[in-house]
């Protein structure tokens, strides 16, 4: 609960998507939010894709499985999207505009199996809310037209503040490039 700053501590055992949806309809009355309690899986994801029209999916996930699919997802909907993924102090934000530029599987070729006795990846509580606020200010440039991470790669470290930013080239043979 410490890294969900949505929440407090008289809320635990609360339905969060709920909570959310209340928390965030009262910092802005003329936002209209959609909210859905639903597992992620390439069925979920376009059932909601068919309801709406979204001009970008931000990835908040806690597993690459879910980024590849999101990043798939994305580019067969030529829905630009931005994906971050963390561990302790460290994180990547890419940016994806679809058949434009790389997105993540370029980057990283397929996803990591990981052992079913395997826990979470260890978090530390402002690792979230630093990249979530960097995928926000992606957000914005991107609707704005200003220079983005589009076939960049940004590397935080947040044990000594260093930010740093990798140039990556689209995988000819990718399936963003199909």
């Amino acid at each position: 609960m410490q890294r969900q700053i949505l929440y407090n501590e008289t809320q635990i055992g609360e339905d969060k998507v709920k909570l959310a949806k209340e928390v965030l309809s009262k910092l802005n009355s003329d936002v209209k939010i959609s909210s859905y309690k639903d597992y992620v899986n390439e069925e979920s994801i376009k059932k909601y894709l068919k309801e709406v029209s979204y001009d970008f999916i931000v990835d908040c996930s806690d597993n690459f499985k879910t980024k590849f699919l999101v990043n798939k997802i994305a580019i067969e909907n030529n829905l630009r999207c931005i994906i971050a993924g963390i561990k302790d102090f460290y994180g990547q934000i890419i940016t994806i505009n679809p058949k434009e530029t790389a997105c993540y599987q370029c980057v990283f070729s397929k996803p990591l199996e990981t052992s079913p006795d395997e826990g979470p990846l260890p978090v530390i509580g402002v690792t979230p809310g630093i990249l979530g606020t960097l995928e926000a200010l992606e957000v914005i440039k991107t609707a704005l037209g200003l220079p983005n991470l589009e076939n960049k790669v940004l590397m935080v470290n947040l044990m000594d503040l260093r930010f740093n930013i990798i140039d990556i080239v689209k995988n000819e043979k990718c399936i963003c490039s199909k």
